[in-house]
């Protein structure tokens, strides 16, 4: 019920002349549903490397993201741009999934909240970063910044 109301809410503010309020810390990916053919517009934490590629994760049971397998190229917002982005799903290598984890968890406190990640003297609590990372999928997007 929360992602139902906040997500609207997101998506609204990204997509207007305020996302620079929460484009430093969410992005705003488009796809469609494989078996469906509905159109999804799904707001998430990223964390951005020097060489162009977001990180996002999300927890394996919401399953929207299986939508983004097989598939190469999907569409974003980014900093109020709407962009193509080449799409990477990891599930099964967790020492990749939690060294993205802690650092999106090292960017910003609220997906530590959300993925039940402790701290200590400021950092990540790696324990719980790798017990979280089991649950997780890690998506990985190639941009061309705008």
């Amino acid at each position: 019920m929360f992602w139902k109301l906040i997500n609207p809410i997101t998506i609204a503010i990204a997509n207007s002349f305020l996302h620079g309020l929460i484009s430093a810390n969410i992005i705003v990916l488009y796809f469609k549903g494989v078996k469906t053919g509905k159109d999804y517009a799904i707001p998430v934490s990223y964390l951005e490397n020097p060489e162009g590629r977001l990180s996002c994760v999300t927890d394996r049971p919401f399953i929207w993201w299986r939508n983004l397998v097989n598939i190469e190229k999907i569409k974003l917002l980014y900093k109020g741009n709407l962009i193509e982005a080449e799409v990477d799903i990891e599930v099964d290598d967790n020492k990749l999934i939690a060294d993205q984890l802690e650092a999106l968890c090292l960017h910003s406190r609220i997906d530590g909240l959300f993925a039940e990640v402790g701290y200590k003297n400021g950092k990540p609590i790696r324990k719980d970063v790798e017990k979280t990372a089991g649950k997780m999928t890690l998506i990985q997007l190639r941009i061309d910044k705008p």
